[in-house]
Parts: C-alpha cells; sequence; structure tokens
C-alpha cells in the first residue's frame, strides 16, 4: 500500500521545491524492507548529499558509505519523534532522475523498519522529518540562486561602469576633436590670408618679370 504526501515549501517564491514522499517495499544492503521514498525536483544529487549530510549531524548521525553499496547509514541517529526514546539507524539512497532526485530513506527502529502500518504516529514523524529536510533544501537552493543572482548584479554593474569609462573617453575624444576643428578653422584664416599675399607678390614678380624682359629686348 502506497501513502503518498505532497509538500508545496515556500510557494510564491520565484523558486519552490515540489517534493512527493511515497511508501514502498525497496531493495537495499540488509534487504528488502518499507521504505520512505522522498522526490525533490529541480535539483541534484551532489547538493542533496552534502545537504542530507549536514543534517543528519542535528541528529548525531554521521552518514558513512555502506560498503559495496551506494547507501549511506546514519547509525544510532537520534530522531525523538521517529525512535521514541531510541536512537535510529537511517539508510538513504541518493539518486538522479532527469533534473530531479530521488531520496530512499530506510529507518531501521531496531528489529522492524518504519512502515504506516505499524507505526502510525511514528510513520508521520518520518514523514514530518523528511518534509524538514524538503525546506531545508529548498533554503539553500534559494541561497545559491540569491548568490548567483548577486554575482550577476555584480557583473551588471561592472559592465555598467565599465559603459561610462567608455562615455567618458569619448566625449574626450570629442572635446579633442573640436579642440582640433577650432584650430583647423584658425588655420585656414590664416591660410587664406597667406595665400592672398602669396598672390599679390605672384603678381608683383610677374610685373618684375616682364620689366626684365623689355629691358632684354633692348638689345
Amino acid at each position: 500500500m502506497k501513502q503518498c504526501v505532497l509538500l508545496l515549501a515556500l510557494i510564491g517564491t520565484p523558486l519552490f521545491l515540489s517534493a512527493q514522499i511515497s511508501e514502498e517495499s525497496r531493495s537495499m544492503s540488509q534487504g528488502v524492507n518499507n521504505a520512505l521514498v522522498f522526490e525533490l525536483v529541480n535539483t541534484n544529487e551532489k547538493l542533496v548529499s552534502k545537504l542530507w549530510r549536514d543534517y543528519m549531524r542535528d541528529f548525531d548521525g554521521k552518514p558513512k558509505r555502506v560498503k559495496g553499496y551506494d547507501e549511506m547509514l546514519s547509525d544510532d541517529a537520534d530522531i525523538p519523534g521517529i525512535g521514541a526514546g531510541n536512537t535510529v539507524d537511517v539508510y538513504a539512497l541518493i539518486e538522479e532522475s532527469g533534473e530531479d532526485v530521488i531520496l530512499t530513506t530506510w529507518f531501521d527502529l531496531g528489529g522492524a523498519y518504519l512502515n504506516s502500518a505499524t507505526h502510525g504516529d511514528r510513520y508521520v514523524e518520518g514523514e514530518k522529518f523528511l518534509m524538514r529536510f524538503g525546506l531545508y533544501v529548498t533554503k539553500e537552493m534559494i541561497k545559491l540562486e540569491l548568490e548567483a543572482e548577486k554575482e550577476r548584479l555584480s557583473e551588471l554593474e561592472k559592465d555598467l561602469d565599465k559603459l561610462k569609462r567608455d562615455n567618458e573617453r569619448l566625449h574626450d575624444i570629442i572635446a579633442d576633436a573640436e579642440r582640433q576643428i577650432e584650430e583647423a578653422k584658425a588655420g585656414i584664416e590664416v591660410n587664406l590670408q597667406e595665400q592672398d599675399g602669396k598672390t599679390k607678390d605672384i603678381d608683383a614678380q610677374h610685373k618684375v618679370v616682364e620689366q626684365v624682359k623689355a629691358k632684354l629686348e633692348e638689345f
């Protein structure tokens, strides 16, 4: 029998994590046992694995890889709502499924694995335990998103600063060009005056040449 619980965490934010928990019999290092299967959407195995280790440390659990398996075992974890006064061995298998992550957890209560038929209230606590982890994952994902957006903002601000510097440089180029244009205009006036003077000199020299030619023709 499957029981599903839908968790919609942090609805209304740009990113929200939709997580589904189901109860299934799953094969693991200790045989086939009852498990809580937690589907975390839009995340990745690397992040979930890191956060699971951090999360379990809050319950005195230090997840270690089970030799020969991909599972992690948190031995003697102290989870009051589930253990009911005793420690719990928590096995976890974290696998990517497309853009999502499947977290399969087995709670060994010491002779029996947590299940809804036998451990009603404790099973609900198990669901809550995973829901809180889902919220933790969501929060950390939003933190990462915030850091990425801050970095993007910083890049945009750097781009704007560069554009402002480019704008100042272009204004300097225009100012230099305008000065050169004014200098060229003044130079043109001087040039025209000098041309006028040279034209007069040439006219006068033409007269001198004609006078000298006239002298020559007298011989």
